[in-house]
């Protein structure tokens, strides 16, 4: 598309709506790079409590036994 002539309106007009059009742009880019950085600031958070995170010793997991083994030994009798 190719504009020759624009009238002064014309041109006044155009030049109001892309100041508009700039002006949103401006705002929607500042509040995306404000979400980025509030996003990446709890991901470093979350990232460095799980760093931080102590694993229970040994003796609190349990005896290490096959998942399939009951806890409580085998069954009192079996039903037929």
């Amino acid at each position: 598309m190719t504009i020759t002539r624009l009238t002064p309106e014309e041109t006044r007009a155009v030049s109001a709506a892309l100041a508009r059009t700039c002006a949103y742009v401006r705002h929607l880019m500042d509040q995306l790079r404000e979400f980025t950085r509030r996003a990446v600031q709890a991901l470093q958070e979350m990232a460095e409590a799980i760093r931080t995170l102590r694993r229970p010793p040994a003796a609190v997991a349990g005896p290490a036994r096959p998942a399939w083994m009951s806890p409580y030994g085998p069954p009192a009798k079996r039903h037929r």
